[in-house]
């Protein structure tokens, strides 16, 4: 349930970026199909805005990254947590030592 909620919200925030990236070329059209020059400045001011919409949904989408990176790392300190804190005459150890 959690995995299909988790993927679920990565879909959204792609989609999200690209009804954003489809915002932004509709002004982009706008300020290149306008002659005045007030507009043109409204579209300008849009297109800034938008664009600070993208660049913090990416921001957004690199710390996700960077927290599956993070658990990745998380997951390889415990395992070479728990081979270290294994007593070397234990039986586990000896099991370990069997299979090599």
């Amino acid at each position: 349930m959690g995995a299909s909620r988790k993927f679920q919200g990565e879909i959204d925030r792609v989609l999200k970026v690209q009804e954003g990236v489809d915002i932004f070329d509709s002004i982009w059209n706008k300020v290149y199909d306008t002659d005045n020059a007030n507009q043109k400045e409204k579209f300008e001011a849009d297109l800034k805005k938008e664009i600070k919409k993208l660049q913090s949904a990416s921001y957004e989408q690199a710390l996700v990254d960077a927290r599956k990176q993070i658990e990745r790392e998380t997951e390889r300190f415990k395992i070479c947590e728990k081979e270290t804190k294994t007593k070397a005459f234990s039986k586990k150890a000896w099991a370990n030592n069997q299979k090599l």
